[in-house]
């Protein structure tokens, strides 16, 4: 074999195991939407606890209304929401049962919590299990995780609805590379859309049960069961 055939079968040699070595690293590199959907389930049954600030802003037929507060999960299945716009107003959950106390009308609704969950339940390693059992999903990009406008990276899922029923039609997730969702977009049939968005989240922190019991003030008019739903 004479030098330029050397050097042609040498760099051949160079060529294969470069084009292998991609093709390996990309075969391992490759995230699917079910690699992500798996690790959101297990960040959420890992967690203790968690606090974050939420925002929500709904709009329909024109109409925009901003909500805001501190939301604070434990378990599985506790949830207290403390609103302070409307001022006062709760969402509270111990697992078994959700009141949620609106000042502004004297009232208190509670609900037992066998029926659905929609997104603002599913900030849970329950909630999310139903989420994501009742909803197709995909990315909503081809290259994920996408960078967002601040520079940081986010998985960002399309899910719709495998059987046209009430709540969210479609929803859109984004995921921080800590597989927790921070922000949440949804849009039911008849055109209202909900967004919420969290911020400052801590994890794993101290709280006790006690904050997710609520007393249901004497003068509030209670309404039981009202199936409320995301419409």
């Amino acid at each position: 074999m004479n030098k330029n055939r050397q050097k042609l079968f040498t760099y051949l040699i160079i060529i294969f195991f470069m084009a292998a070595g991609s093709a390996f690293a990309y075969k391992f590199d490759f995230v699917t939407v079910s690699d992500i959907v798996k690790n959101i389930k297990k960040t959420y049954a890992d967690l203790e606890s968690y606090q974050a600030n939420f925002q929500i802003q709904s709009e329909k037929d024109g109409r925009r209304a901003i909500q805001t507060g501190v939301l604070k999960s434990k378990g599985s299945d506790k949830l207290l929401m403390e609103f302070s716009n409307p001022a006062r107003q709760k969402i509270v959950s111990n697992g078994e049962m959700m009141w949620v106390y609106i000042p502004s009308l004297n009232v208190v609704a509670e609900q037992d919590l066998m029926s659905e969950s929609g997104i603002f339940t599913s900030g849970s390693e329950a909630g999310l299990a139903r989420l994501f059992n009742k909803y197709h999903y995909r990315f909503a990009s081809k290259e994920e995780p996408e960078t967002m406008p601040d520079g940081s990276k986010m998985y960002t899922l399309i899910l719709k609805q495998k059987e046209t029923r009430s709540g969210y039609r479609t929803i859109k997730l984004w995921v921080n590379e800590s597989y927790f969702i921070v922000k949440a977009e949804g849009e039911t049939s008849t055109g209202k859309k909900v967004v919420i968005i969290l911020s400052n989240i801590k994890t794993n922190i101290d709280m006790p049960n006690g904050i997710f019991k609520f007393e249901i003030p004497a003068s509030a008019r209670l309404i039981k069961n009202p199936m409320i739903s995301e419409e």
